[in-house]
């Protein structure tokens, strides 16, 4: 059992370093558009929409919204720049950041991991979306365990020539026999 939760451990903690270098990529590719834009405070806000990338689809919601109260006075060409962005940064990590980040730090495909999040976001809302990579981790961890349990000890029945084995292995024979 001890086995489990140090795979569970390390699990949980490929997740959050990948959700790490997520929130890396967003704040260095925000603060850089921003920063091409001519965005006050830029470095400040690229931190911020880097932090709250934690938080699944509204973390862009909230990012966006202090650039947006800063740019306030500048005209809509900049608000629209700064939507625009967002917009890019976001689609970007979505589609293809994320899946992979998190993917190879979990050891989970990146089509996976877009499914499990449609599905979850589908029938559990945010907190599904929020919940569904680390739990889809978790339970593919306890089962590739169990299944490695359960092959190991079905080889050491063979090794020891058990019954079950032997009715195995003979019927193994029987079939190339035949």
């Amino acid at each position: 059992m001890g086995e489990v939760f140090k795979r569970l451990n390390s699990t949980l903690s490929h997740y959050i370093a990948g959700q790490a270098l997520e929130c890396i990529f967003v704040g260095v590719m925000t603060g850089l558009g921003y920063w091409l834009i001519g965005q006050p405070y830029t470095l400040l806000l690229a931190i911020v929409a880097g932090v709250v990338t934690m938080v699944p689809y509204l973390g862009p919601y909230i990012g966006i919204i202090p650039a947006l109260l800063v740019a306030v006075n500048m005209g809509w060409g900049h608000i629209l720049a700064i939507v625009l962005v967002v917009i890019v940064v976001h689609v970007i990590d979505g589609n293809f950041i994320y899946p992979n980040i998190i993917g190879r730090s979990l050891d989970i495909h990146p089509v996976t991991i877009i499914i499990v999040l449609l599905l979850a976001s589908h029938l559990y809302g945010l907190l599904g979306t929020i919940l569904s990579i680390p739990l889809y981790a978790v339970a593919k961890n306890v089962v590739v365990y169990l299944w490695q349990l359960l092959q190991l000890r079905r080889r050491e029945r063979i090794v020891q020539g058990t019954p079950e084995a032997d009715s195995l292995s003979v019927s193994k024979e029987e079939k190339e026999h035949k």
